[in-house]
């Protein structure tokens, strides 16, 4: 039903205006971008239900626990951020040295 309003209102503009297949296009981009957003919520939103009730298999958490961890960096304070990367150069610095050898 809301596919078939937008096509109506979409011939009627492009009948009445001269630009009103760029109007048309526009909202029909607008409407794409919208419908893409509201997925990639209900996604998310399906994943942290799986995780809550451990329905994800291990590859699937530790994907979703590095997207959750890549998602909250933006709210860690500096002294925590410096934490954390200290560790990450450790845990390199070994990798490297098991490399080496």
């Amino acid at each position: 039903m809301y596919f078939l309003m937008l096509v109506l209102v979409g011939i009627v503009l492009c009948i009445m205006f001269p630009y009103g297949p760029i109007i048309v296009g526009g909202i029909v981009f607008a409407v794409v971008i919208d419908q893409y957003r509201q997925t990639m919520y209900m996604r998310q939103d399906i994943k942290t239900i799986k995780n809550h009730l451990k329905l994800m298999t291990k590859e699937e958490s530790e994907d979703y626990e590095t997207d959750q961890a890549y998602k909250d960096i933006d709210r860690i304070s500096s002294e925590r951020m410096e934490v954390i990367n200290r560790k990450i150069e450790a845990e390199l610095e070994r990798d490297s040295k098991h490399k080496k050898t």
